[in-house]
């Protein structure tokens, strides 16, 4: 009998055990997590309660803040549209979205680590939620919209130094002040206004991808910017015809002056020269193929495998082609990551929480980063991309007195007329601003998204004066 009751006892003892490790799993490790999704009930809870935060921008103008409204707590947009796709809505009838999601606890004043103490904390004082302070930069957000100019598609607009999101806009959009009137409109609208096209838009990067594969032939060391490559109007490689835009031609190049006039049949050639594994490579170095860090919900774009290519799948990504997709968040990365001496800083939205008393209780200066290319070879590409705005075919994107570093893109599809793409930073000596533009089915990049970028990245580099940074 004595062993049965001591095994019992072992027994039970080592499920005590078990039960303390999760208990505290669940409250170390999982609980924060656990608070912090938008379906908690403590915070439906506590939402009923609470006075919501506001959302600022980075100079505290509000964005979003609250009022009463026939007896109850209202969400209140005063740029209506403008910042639909970074702030969200905040809905009792269709949930949350955005900024209002991703810090739902934050702004009704619920630190993560400790949800129990602070729900009571927040019922027992004053019912005020946190401040959120975002990165984003008014004047470069209305800068955007009003250089997409009506067209569907999205522009990313990043301070390259830090990662920080200056301006991020997505077209069509949604007034997130009508979600609850008007849902089923917006919801059915076949221009999808609730998608956001920025972080979660999928196209093909067209020769906005090039960057990308002069970084992979500089790196392999099988071509020098002087290597000399054919451009003739078109080529056919395993079947496939590939032309250049409009049919240009421009006989014998350097990999430089290729790059300059984007030739789609020298970076056939070059492909062919550097075989798939290595563009593959340094795509996936550039983040390409999974969903970057962010604080909204990003998409991962679609990178193939080099082994499933052959020939014609190798020839087609050479210049941004075939199964390749991309979002605008993946492209101003890009950018941002050549022009800041081949380091990646992560993108981020939320620099401060603020206390209802204003008093800062955490801030962001950048979220993290990584190296992606020598900084002499990020020189050297920079270099190429200031020859395409200054001589090649980005000329649209010229700012006088700013030297600006760029390349076009016009993507073809198979759902309509070309996408629009340019990537950019600027000054191209220190840079401070980088941007991805992208305009669906617009036509050529050169020629409708490069003067799109110059409007972004002057009014970004006028802000950033005006605010007193370099």
């Amino acid at each position: 009998m004595a062993p049965r009751v001591a095994n019992l006892g072992r027994l039970l003892a080592g499920l005590l055990v078990v039960l303390v490790v999760y208990l505290a799993g669940v409250q170390v490790i999982w609980g924060p997590q656990l608070a912090d999704q938008a379906g908690n009930p403590r915070l439906a809870l506590a939402a009923e309660r609470v006075r919501w935060g506001r959302i600022l921008d980075r100079r505290l103008g509000v964005l979003a803040d609250s009022q009463e409204l026939g007896g109850r707590q209202v969400r209140r947009y005063p740029f209506g549209d403008l910042f639909a796709h970074v702030l969200g809505y905040r809905s009792p009838r269709y949930g949350l979205a955005g900024v209002e999601a991703r810090y739902d606890p934050a702004l009704l004043g619920l630190p993560a680590r400790d949800p129990w103490e602070a729900l009571q904390q927040a019922f027992g004082g004053p019912p005020r939620g946190n401040d959120l302070v975002l990165t984003v930069d008014t004047a470069v957000q209305q800068a955007a919209a009003r250089a997409l100019a009506g067209r569907r598609g999205a522009i990313v607009v990043l301070d390259p130094r830090t990662g920080a999101v200056l301006g991020l806009v997505s077209r069509p959009s949604f007034d997130p002040a009508a979600v609850d009137a008007r849902w089923d409109a917006i919801a059915r609208d076949p221009s999808s206004p609730l998608l956001d096209r920025a972080t979660q838009g999928q196209y093909p990067p067209g020769s906005s991808f090039k960057p990308i594969v002069l970084a992979a032939a500089l790196a392999s060391g099988r071509a020098t910017s002087d290597t000399v490559l054919d451009c003739p109007a078109e080529t056919t490689v395993a079947g496939a015809v590939i032309g250049n835009f409009d049919h240009e031609r421009y006989g014998r190049l350097t990999l430089r002056q290729a790059f300059a006039v984007s030739c789609n049949t020298a970076f056939v050639q070059l492909g062919g020269m550097l075989g798939a594994d290595a563009i593959v490579r340094m795509a996936r170095a550039f983040g390409l193929g999974r969903p970057p860090q962010f604080d909204l919900p990003t998409a991962a774009g679609f990178v193939p495998a080099a082994r499933s290519l052959g020939p014609r799948g190798t020839a087609q990504i050479s210049f941004g082609q075939g199964s390749l997709l991309v979002t605008p968040l993946q492209m101003a990365l890009v950018a941002a990551t050549i022009a800041n001496h081949g380091v990646m800083m992560r993108p981020f939205l939320l620099s401060q929480v603020r206390g209802p008393d204003g008093r800062i209780l955490s801030a962001y200066a950048q979220r993290g980063s990584r190296e992606v290319l020598p900084a002499a070879l990020a020189a050297q590409i920079a270099q190429d991309m200031v020859d395409v705005v200054r001589s090649g075919t980005g000329t649209a994107a010229q700012i006088p007195g700013v030297p600006v570093a760029g390349k076009t893109g016009t993507a073809q599809n198979p759902h309509g007329p070309t996408h629009a793409w340019f990537i950019a930073f600027a000054p191209a000596d220190r840079p401070s601003v980088a941007a991805a533009v992208l305009m669906e089915n617009a036509g050529a990049g050169g020629a409708i998204a490069a003067p799109a970028a110059r409007q972004v990245i002057a009014a970004a580099l006028a802000a950033q004066q005006a605010e007193g940074r370099p």
